[in-house]
């Protein structure tokens, strides 16, 4: 480590520089280092706001297998100073330097950074205030490292088990600093922590890829992407996707058919403690499994020229895929105790809704666009008078060969290095997760851009999205069809209702999210019907378990996942349970820690540590509980942009920053109501014209 005033900026003058190959590429030259760069930065209280400004930097470099030094300093302008000193002395064209959650630092860096290599030339930012990577025109990009890890610099070092490690606890937040005052050794042990974990686990991350500086993917997604692309390739998988591609309406319908998971609370338990014994049961990768078990859109859709009823389509759900807009006259749930109703009242047009949570329960009328999985639920749900307007039609057939075949590959890496290398385990896992994501990833993005000049983010209204959706059918990297994502998330939602059918009848169906459920009690031969069903569909498809040592590893079955003595919810993303004590929760972690008796939230927008709030009492968890954020650790941004940097009375130079304060969460809970007595409600119904109501 050495402070960059004292270093020798000669050493740069032996790193190694490598040609990009590649059209559009030809005669750059990278940097073959691997660079991290960080800040830290303190805060003084104003009466009116928070001003915070950076009081240390450092920049970490490593190359030929070994760490070179890390640079230090406080002044941001000395940052940019050293890093183009850096980028100077070394001889490639471009320098590539990675942040771990580079719209942090971006922010604070910005003014001093523009006043020297001027605006970006080119800038991608995934929303407001989170850039991917940021060009600029000497030759120095910026890249966000939190994007490819998908976890926390000190998850990361830990799972990777590099040399050196984050060290917690050697900073002190709450210390006001100024830019010229000494570090202690704990101080500097903590910055210099920082970015030497970030390149070493940068480096095993390339090694394993078996990537350039230049050639890593941006995101976790990017991993399996580029083996999906170079084996479709060798399967004519392009060849494919251009002959089923949908059109941009029906693309624009498919979005709109799209939902997601399903998670929600039955209504008839909420803020009410449940004892007993709660079992949750959870699939074995459930997008991965109805990947590589059920049929797909696989030709172009194609209008079907009449109107259908719901029963039409369901009668043809073996054969053909349908997406279409169901129009449902006085929907009602056919049982008044259905714990999880399915209609989305977010994604449809209704009149005179009673709704559960973001679930609808009666209706006068109901317009939503669906398919013909989902449908198949809402027919079991609800009572209703139908018709299927806007019919598109494309026949089913297996996903390709060579793609699941990449998937089943995918899981069973992920199964067999478990307890094995950290790093490729690492990999598989995220390789596996990105999959899905892959075939769910819009065409059409919205672009984001900053202005350089007051800090604010817009999204650019003068691209076209027709436009832009062309440019992304003829893209030759474009193959796999936006549908097949729709499909898969059907199917998921298809399995969890299936599985919510094996609950004992003198069980009650408590909480849904995605890929589990929570119960009371379950038929647990029903439960083991419907997996062996999951196994015989795997086996028809020439697919089999994975088998570790005496242990078989199934997609799709539904296992035990956690057993609870309590569970209490407040609605949708808002529960907690305590674990039951039994044997296997009584064994210490590698911290000494135990979980029998102790209490896990779930609530939205809350750390995991929030659960402290509760002291140990379920019964705590309740509307109006307040999970205070010097507890919980839960931030809120505040963004300061000023007109131009400024030096204070101290002597620190100041430009735009981010004020990170302890904030509260007030939990909220769904109004209660008399379920009993809702559907005797009588309610003045409008009438329908069949285009507008009057």
């Amino acid at each position: 480590m050495a402070y960059w005033k004292d270093f020798d900026f000669s050493v740069f003058d032996k790193i190694m520089y490598i040609c990009r190959a590649g059209n559009g590429h030809k005669g750059e030259t990278y940097n073959d280092c691997i660079i991290m760069a960080d800040t830290e930065t303190s805060k003084e209280k104003y009466k009116e706001n928070c001003s915070n400004y950076v009081v240390a930097w450092t920049i970490s470099i490593r190359a030929f297998d070994r760490n070179i030094v890390t640079l230090y300093g406080t002044k941001p302008s000395e940052f940019v100073e050293c890093v183009t000193k850096m980028h100077n002395k070394m001889q490639g064209d471009k320098t590539i330097i990675y942040w771990h959650n580079m719209s942090y630092d971006w922010v604070f860096l910005r003014k001093f950074i523009m006043q020297k290599w001027g605006t970006p030339d080119k800038q991608l930012n995934i929303k407001s205030h989170f850039p991917l990577f940021i060009n600029f025109n000497n030759g120095v990009i910026f890249k966000d490292a939190l994007m490819l890890a998908q976890r926390k610099l000190e998850k990361w070092a830990e799972d990777l088990d590099v040399e050196h490690k984050k060290a917690v606890g050697c900073w002190d937040y709450d210390k006001v600093r100024n830019q010229n005052e000494p570090f202690t050794i704990d101080e500097l042990h903590y910055i210099e922590n920082d970015t030497l974990a970030g390149v070493e686990c940068l480096q095993k991350t390339m090694q394993t890829l078996h990537k350039h500086i230049y050639s890593m993917p941006y995101t976790a997604t990017g991993i399996p992407r580029e083996a999906v692309r170079t084996i479709g390739k060798e399967y004519h998988a392009r060849d494919m996707f251009k002959r089923i591609v949908p059109d941009f309406f029906i693309q624009q319908m498919l979005e709109k058919v799209f939902h997601g998971g399903y998670t929600h609370a039955n209504r008839f338990r909420i803020s009410i403690t449940v004892k007993g014994e709660i079992i949750c049961l959870d699939f074995g990768s459930s997008y991965p499994f109805v990947m590589l078990t059920e049929k797909y859109p696989m030709e172009k859709f194609a209008p079907l020229e009449e109107n259908v009823t719901p029963d039409f389509i369901i009668r043809n759900a073996e054969q053909y895929a349908y997406i279409f807009k169901l129009i449902m006259m006085k929907p009602e749930l056919k049982r008044k105790d259905e714990p999880m109703p399915v209609l989305q009242m977010s994604k449809a047009k209704s009149i005179n809704a009673i709704e559960d949570n973001g679930r609808i329960l009666q209706a006068e009328m109901v317009e939503i666009y669906t398919n013909e999985i989902d449908l198949q639920i809402i027919c079991e749900q609800y009572k209703f008078k139908g018709l299927c307007t806007d019919v598109y039609y494309s026949e089913k057939g297996y996903l390709p060969r060579w793609f699941t075949d990449y998937v089943f590959k995918c899981y069973q890496d992920k199964c067999e290095l478990k307890d094995g290398d950290p790093v490729l385990y690492s990999i598989a896992k995220s390789k596996l997760n990105a999959l899905y994501g892959m075939t769910v990833q819009k065409p059409v993005k919205q672009m984001i851009d900053e202005d350089y000049q007051t800090g604010a983010y817009a999204v650019n209204k003068e691209i076209d999205d027709a436009e832009l959706y062309e440019k992304y059918v003829k893209k030759y990297t474009s193959i796999l069809p936006y549908q097949w994502g729709v499909w898969v998330t059907s199917y998921a939602f298809y399995n969890l209702h299936t599985l919510g059918k094996c609950v004992a009848p003198d069980g009650i169906w408590l909480y849904s999210d995605t890929d589990s459920c929570y119960a009371t009690k379950w038929d647990m031969d029903k439960v083991e019907a419907y997996n062996q069903n999951c196994r015989n569909k795997l086996k028809a498809n020439d697919y089999d378990c994975v088998t570790i040592g005496d242990r078989q590893f199934w997609l799709g079955v539904a296992e035990v996942d956690g057993i609870y003595s309590e569970f209490r919810t407040c609605g949708a993303k808002r529960y907690v349970c305590r674990y039951a004590d039994i044997p296997k929760y009584r064994i210490p972690d590698e911290k000494g820690r135990t979980k029998a008796n102790k209490l896990k939230i779930t609530v939205a927008g809350v750390p995991k540590k929030g659960v402290e709030c509760l002291k140990d009492e379920i019964n705590n968890f309740h509307r109006g509980t307040v999970f205070d954020g010097e507890t919980t650790g839960k931030l809120q941004h505040t963004y300061y942009y000023e007109a131009d940097t400024w030096i204070d009375k101290n002597g620190n130079e100041r430009g735009d920053s981010i004020d990170l304060s302890p904030t509260t969460y007030v939990l909220d809970d769904i109004t209660v109501v008399d379920w009993d007595s809702l559907w005797e409600e009588e309610i003045e119904i409008p009438i329908y014209t069949g285009d507008e109501y009057e």
